[in-house]
């Protein structure tokens, strides 16, 4: 019971610095983030750090592997109650919304993991924003058997232009400052992607 005890309460305090380490980076950028100042965000010596991390490059690659979980982890969530377009709507609206409520976390880190030009943590992020696109490339590809998305649309290829387009949104958010209505402007342009990719006869007469 003791050893399970201990292998619990090191996965949480591997997560409590990975996140820290996200936290961090989302106020100083990755450049600027060291061993010393992830220990003092969650109050632990460095020595204490360095039981659960070899370096900060193995805390930014659980970073980036949690990253991963949660952006694939929203879009499996609720997927056995909705159609596959619909659960790639509610996907991606809770991408945004987490995203404005915490400004930008996991795209923004993840373009400041890759501005660090390790090619290991980079071939990391690729590979994560891989499954990621993957996922919904899986999805499209179901949209159109289920006959709910165009059947001339590469599932491959819109996946990809899906993960661009927010991406995009929050690097252009970050860079003006978190300015603009970020919701909004996700609204505005999923609409028009939402349009490219939706069957004729499966959209409501509102949209019609």
């Amino acid at each position: 019971m003791k050893k399970v005890q201990r292998r619990q309460s090191t996965e949480v305090r591997r997560g409590q610095i990975a996140d820290a380490a996200r936290a961090l980076t989302v106020r100083h950028g990755t450049e600027h983030i060291t061993v010393r100042r992830i220990a003092k965000e969650i109050g632990v010596s460095e020595g204490a750090l360095y039981r659960h991390f070899k370096s900060k490059h193995d805390i930014l690659s659980l970073m980036v592997e949690r990253i991963e979980e949660d952006l694939v982890g929203d879009i499996d969530e609720g997927a056995a109650e909705r159609t596959p377009l619909e659960v790639l709507e509610h996907a991606l609206q809770n991408h945004v919304s987490g995203i404005e409520q915490r400004q930008g976390v996991s795209f923004q880190v993840i373009a400041e993991v890759v501005s660090l030009g390790d090619k290991e943590l980079n071939r990391q992020v690729s590979d994560a924003l891989d499954r990621y696109t993957g996922r919904i490339g899986d999805l499209l590809a179901a949209g159109i058997e289920a006959k709910e998305v165009r059947e001339e649309v590469d599932p491959e290829a819109a996946a990809l232009l899906v993960a661009s387009m927010i991406q995009g949104l929050v690097n252009s958010w970050s860079l003006s400052n978190y300015e603009f209505n970020l919701e909004e402007r996700y609204q505005l342009m999923w609409g028009i992607l939402r349009e490219a990719l939706v069957r004729e006869d499966s959209r409501s007469p509102g949209m019609k």
